[in-house]
């Protein structure tokens, strides 16, 4: 009998590993942004599986609703931006960043209506600028882009009805990301007047964040999870072709020029090893002070609200 009791506590013991290696990760989103198709690829080409996770990808309404999930512990990591995780900490909740996805806007611009008379950001004066919400990226972008054209505009919260919105003329302006700014453009319905990509300076604009209990308790799951989207990143960026196809499906789009712009503007410009720098965090607290007359939020410790200990490269 001593045989089977043997193989009985065996199974017990593998049954019990597998259960605890089962615990999913569950990693939320502010909405299908092009930022997190690395993400979704790491799921397409089984990455998650192959550092033996199971994960959940879960897509909210906007990134308030993604941090309210993390509050409430219905999540994990979550994407989001650094000065409303700065806000978020203020508050009390118990999060870190632990990974960037994009330092700056990557893919980001300011666009108006093919025909509108407006043709720099200056002429932005007085103006309707669309944006999606208040306390938001693109709230921290158009704040950026009135300081640096030295003018005054009204910002409008559309929440996803941006691009309508231009098109009918209830704003002259709108300041978003890629897949919509670069959609319109492609498609002759606007131009941009300022590539945020290039002229903006990082505010770490887009960054994995990790709750405090699972960094302290699950440090191998954090530290997996980051590795196969980083994986997935760098099979994106060496593998053009079946990224493009990739393209086609995730933005839901047929325009293979589109799908070559997403491509080389935001996939190739995202962050390819998640390393955070103080510098960007302090950049987007101070923009973020100001865009919310928040004057204390300027005056958070950056080093309590990241970590660089759980990127894949680190020792």
């Amino acid at each position: 009998m001593r045989p089977l009791k043997t193989l009985a506590v065996a199974a017990l013991i593998a049954a019990c590993a597998a259960a605890a290696q089962a615990e999913p990760v569950r990693i939320g989103f502010a909405a299908e942004s092009l930022d997190y198709a690395p993400a979704f690829a790491a799921e397409r080409l089984g990455l998650f599986k192959k550092h033996n996770l199971d994960v959940k990808l879960i897509v909210f309404r906007g990134g308030a609703a993604a941090q309210e999930a993390m509050g409430a512990g219905a999540t994990d990591i979550i994407a989001y931006f650094s000065p409303a995780v700065a806000l978020a900490v203020s508050k009390g909740v118990k999060e870190k960043m632990v990974a960037t996805v994009s330092a700056g806007h990557v893919g980001w611009n300011a666009i108006v209506k093919a025909d509108s008379p407006i043709k720099t950001i200056q002429d932005l004066a007085g103006r309707k600028v669309g944006i999606s919400a208040k306390a938001t990226t693109s709230d921290v972008a158009a704040l950026w882009i009135a300081d640096k054209a030295g003018v005054k505009f009204q910002e409008i919260p559309l929440g996803a009805a941006l691009a309508p919105a231009l098109r009918s003329g209830q704003v002259d302006a709108i300041v978003f990301s890629a897949l919509i700014t670069l959609r319109e453009i492609e498609a002759g319905q606007a131009r941009s007047i300022i590539d945020l990509t290039a002229d903006m300076p990082p505010t770490l604009a887009n960054v994995y964040v990790a709750t405090q209990e699972m960094i302290d308790k699950r440090p191998q799951d954090l530290r997996a999870a980051l590795a196969a989207i980083y994986e997935a990143l760098a099979y994106m960026r060496d593998n053009r072709a079946w990224t493009l196809g990739y393209l086609k499906e995730f933005a839901k789009s047929d325009n293979e020029k589109l799908n070559e712009q997403l491509y080389s503007h935001v996939i190739r410009e995202l962050s390819p090893d998640g390393r955070i720098e103080k510098a960007w965090i302090q950049n987007g607290l101070a923009l973020a002070a100001r865009a919310w007359d928040m004057p204390d939020l300027a005056k958070a410790n950056p080093d309590a609200l990241y970590t660089n200990e759980f990127l894949p490269k680190s020792k």
